[in-house]
C-alpha cells in the first residue's frame, strides 16, 4: 500500500507542488491527489490565524482599559472591590504589545488582500505574534512581584491579558509551521482561501468591533465596569442572558432593541460560515482525499494473475472469464462506487467523532476552569458537578441565572469559552444531522425494498427511495432513452446496431441538445445526483467514447501500471471532440473528478455540440 501511494505521487514533488501552487481555491480545495497537509499549511492555518489574531487583539485591548487590581473585601464578590491605580510602565508596555498585535494582523489582512507580497508579510506576522506574546507574558509574570504594594486581586484585565497571552503565541506557532512549509517544503507562498473563508475574518472583525463598541455604550449608560459590560453584550448577544447584569435605565433598555437584533445576527453569519466551513469546505478536503486512499487501496489489492481486487472482506473480479468488455466495465464502475461509499462513511464518522470531541472537551475542560475560577474570594464555591451542570446550560444557551460567574477570573473565561462552545455545538448538531439523515435514508429505502406494498403509504415509500436511487432533489428522469440498457444483464450487442448507430450520427445535435437539457435539472439536486452506469454509458456514448469498445478503455491493471509511472490523465474528459482513454477506477475517471457529476457531463456536452455545429457549418461553408 505505502509503495503504491509512493509511486502515485511520483509525478516529481516539485512540479506537484508548483501545480498547486498554480491552482485557484477552489481547485486546491477540492483536489484529491494533494495530502490534506497542504490544504491545512495553505488554508486552514492562516484562516485560523487571521480569524483568531483579531480575537486576541480584543483581549489584549480589554487588558489594556482598565487595571490589573482591585481591592476585593472577603465578604463581598470581586465585581465590588476597589480598584487600584497600576504603575505607567505597565500600561506602556501592554500598549506597545497591543501595537504590535494590531500591527501584524493588518500585515496578515493585507498579504490576503494581495497588497503586500508574502516575504514581507509573514515575517511582520510572525514575529509580531511571538513579540506580542512574550510582551505580554513578561507583564503576566512579573504582575505578582512588582505590584505587591498592598493586597490586591486580579480584576479581569489582569486575565484578558494571560488569554491574549496565550492566544499570540498559539498563533504565531501556526505561522512558524506555514513558513516552514513555504521555505522548506516549498509549499505555495499563496493563501488558498475562498472568498466565503475571507469574509469569515471580515465576519468576526465586525462582531468584535460591534461588542466592544456595544460594551462602551452600556458601560456609560448603565455605569459598570467596562469589562463587565463585555461579559454582558457576550452573554446577550449568545442568547444565554443568565440576568446578573440587566438595563436599569429606560435608555439602556430602549437601546436592546438595535443592539440585540444587530449582534445576534452577526453571531448568525458567524455561526453559519463556521459549519459551512468546516463541515462543507473542510470535510470536502478530507473526503476527497479518503477516496483518493481507498481507491488507491483497491488497486493496490489487485491481483496481476486473477484480476481479483478486494474491498473490505469482499472480493471483485470485474475481468472474470467470459465477461464482455461492457460488463467488465459496467462492474468496475459498480466498484468504484462501493470505493465511494466506503469513502463517505469513514468521512461522515470522522467529522462526527472530530465534532464530538471537540464539543466534549470544551463542556469537560470548560468545567474545571470554571470550577476553580468560582473557588475565588467572592466566588460561589461550586463543585465540578455545578460546573459542569452550568457548562452544558450555556452550552445549549438555556441560561437559568441559578448559577453565573461572578469572580474576575470566570468572567473573561466565559467570554473567550462562549466565543468557541457555540459554533463547536453546531458543527456538532450539522454533522449528527447528516449521519442521522444518511441512516434514516437507507432504512426507508431497505424497508421500501423488503416489505410487501400493501397500502399506500408503503406505495408511496417504494416510490420516494426508486427516485432516491435514481438521483435526488426532485431530477429523478432518467438521463437516457428508454430501453436503452435496461436493468438486465447487458452484454453489448444493441449497441452494434448500424441502423441504429447511422441515426444516432445524423440527429447528434439534437440528441445532445436534449442531454443537455436533461442534465441542467440535476444541476442544483440535493443531494448531489448521482448517474447510474446506464447514464454515463449513454452520455460517453454522446461523446463518441463507446463503453462496449474495449480500445478506447484502460483496465484496472492499465491504471495501476500507469501511476506507477506517473503517466495519466490530469482532466479527463472529451478533447477536440474525442474522449481520452480512462478506468473508472483510474485517477483520471469522470468519478474522481472535482466537479459534480452533472457539471462534469455538461461540459463534455456542451463541448460536443459546439464542435458538432461547428462542422456543420464548415461543411454548409464548404458546398457554397
Amino acid at each position: 500500500m505505502d509503495k503504491l501511494q509512493r509511486a502515485g505521487t511520483r509525478r516529481s514533488d516539485e512540479e506537484t507542488r508548483q501545480q498547486y501552487a498554480d491552482k485557484d481555491e477552489t481547485e486546491a480545495e477540492a483536489d484529491p491527489t494533494t495530502p490534506a497537509r497542504w490544504w491545512f499549511f495553505t488554508s486552514l492555518f492562516p484562516l485560523i490565524g487571521a480569524t483568531f489574531g483579531p480575537i486576541a487583539s480584543t483581549f489584549s485591548i480589554c487588558a489594556l482599559i482598565s487595571g490589573w487590581r482591585t481591592k476585593v473585601n472577603p465578604n463581598n464578590i470581586e465585581a465590588e472591590g476597589l480598584k487600584l491605580t497600576d504603575p505607567p510602565w505597565l500600561y506602556a508596555i501592554n500598549a506597545v504589545s497591543l501595537f504590535v498585535a494590531v500591527f501584524a494582523n493588518l500585515s496578515l489582512i493585507a498579504h490576503m488582500a494581495g497588497r503586500v507580497s508574502f516575504h514581507v508579510a509573514h515575517p511582520i506576522v510572525t514575529i509580531g505574534w511571538f513579540l506580542a506574546s512574550f510582551l505580554l507574558i513578561g507583564l503576566v509574570a512579573a504582575a505578582p512581584h512588582h505590584l505587591d504594594d498592598q493586597p490586591f486581586t486580579f480584576s479581569q484585565a489582569y486575565y484578558y491579558a494571560c488569554m491574549a497571552a496565550g492566544l499570540y503565541f498559539i498563533l504565531a506557532i501556526l505561522m512558524t509551521l506555514v513558513t516552514w512549509a513555504v521555505y522548506i517544503g516549498k509549499y505555495s507562498k499563496e493563501y488558498k482561501l475562498t472568498m466565503a473563508q475571507r469574509s469569515l475574518m471580515l465576519q468576526t472583525v465586525a462582531f468584535l468591533a460591534y461588542l466592544l463598541a456595544a460594551a462602551a455604550v452600556y458601560s456609560r449608560v448603565e455605569n459598570w465596569n467596562y469589562l463587565d459590560a463585555v461579559y454582558w453584550c457576550d452573554v446577550t448577544l449568545f442568547t444565554i442572558g443568565f440576568g446578573d447584569y440587566k438595563p436599569q435605565t429606560h435608555l439602556g433598555r430602549a437601546l436592546i432593541f438595535p443592539m440585540a437584533v444587530g449582534g445576534i445576527i452577526f453571531v448568525g453569519l458567524i455561526v453559519a460560515s463556521v459549519k459551512t466551513l468546516t463541515l462543507d469546505s473542510g470535510t470536502r478536503k478530507v473526503s476527497r482525499r479518503n477516496v483518493e486512499k481507498a481507491r488507491q487501496k483497491v488497486l493496490a489489492s489487485l491481483d496481476p494473475a486473477t484480476g481479483e481486487m478486494r474491498t473490505g472482506f469482499s472480493k471483485h473480479n470485474p475481468s472474470a472469464d467470459g465477461t464482455s468488455e461492457l460488463q467488465r466495465r459496467e462492474r468496475e464502475f459498480n466498484l468504484m462506487r462501493r470505493v465511494q461509499a466506503k469513502a463517505r462513511f469513514v468521512n461522515a464518522t470522522t467529522a462526527l467523532c472530530f465534532s464530538a470531541g471537540v464539543w466534549l472537551s470544551l463542556w469537560f475542560i470548560g468545567a474545571v476552569i470554571f470550577w476553580q475560577a468560582e473557588h475565588s474570594t467572592g466566588g460561589q464555591d461550586w463543585s465540578y458537578f455545578v460546573a459542569l451542570y452550568f457548562t452544558y446550560i450555556s452550552f445549549l444557551t438555556i441560561g437559568y441565572g441559578d448559577f453565573y460567574p461572578q469572580t474576575n477570573s470566570a468572567k473573561p473565561a466565559f467570554v473567550l469559552w462562549s466565543l468557541l462552545a457555540l459554533p463547536a455545538l453546531t458543527v456538532l448538531v450539522g454533522a449528527l444531522g447528516d449521519v442521522m439523515s444518511t441512516g434514516f435514508s437507507a432504512i426507508t429505502v431497505w424497508m421500501a425494498e423488503h416489505i410487501p406494498a400493501k397500502t399506500k403509504a408503503l406505495a408511496d415509500l417504494q416510490r420516494m427511495a426508486h427516485d432516491t436511487k435514481k438521483g435526488e432533489g426532485g431530477a429523478h428522469a432518467e438521463a437516457k432513452p428508454p430501453g436503452f440498457m435496461s436493468d438486465r444483464e447487458h452484454d453489448g450487442s444493441h449497441f452494434d446496431d448500424e441502423e441504429h448507430a447511422a441515426a444516432a450520427r445524423e440527429y447528434r445535435p439534437y440528441l445532445l441538445i436534449k442531454a443537455i437539457k436533461d442534465v441542467i435539472t440535476h444541476l442544483d439536486a440535493s443531494p448531489p445526483r448521482k448517474y447510474t452506469y446506464a447514464e454515463w454509458a449513454w452520455f460517453l456514448k454522446l461523446l463518441g467514447a463507446h463503453e462496449e469498445d474495449e480500445r478506447g478503455h484502460r483496465s484496472a491493471r492499465d491504471a495501476l501500471e500507469n501511476e506507477k509511472t506517473g503517466v495519466h490523465n490530469a482532466k479527463p474528459g472529451e478533447q477536440n471532440g474525442v474522449v481520452k482513454p480512462f478506468s473508472w477506477l483510474g485517477v483520471d475517471s469522470p468519478l474522481m473528478s472535482t466537479e459534480s457529476e452533472p457539471q462534469w457531463v455538461l461540459e463534455r456536452l456542451m463541448e460536443g455540440l459546439e464542435g458538432e455545429l461547428k462542422r456543420l457549418g464548415d461543411g454548409r461553408m464548404s458546398q457554397r
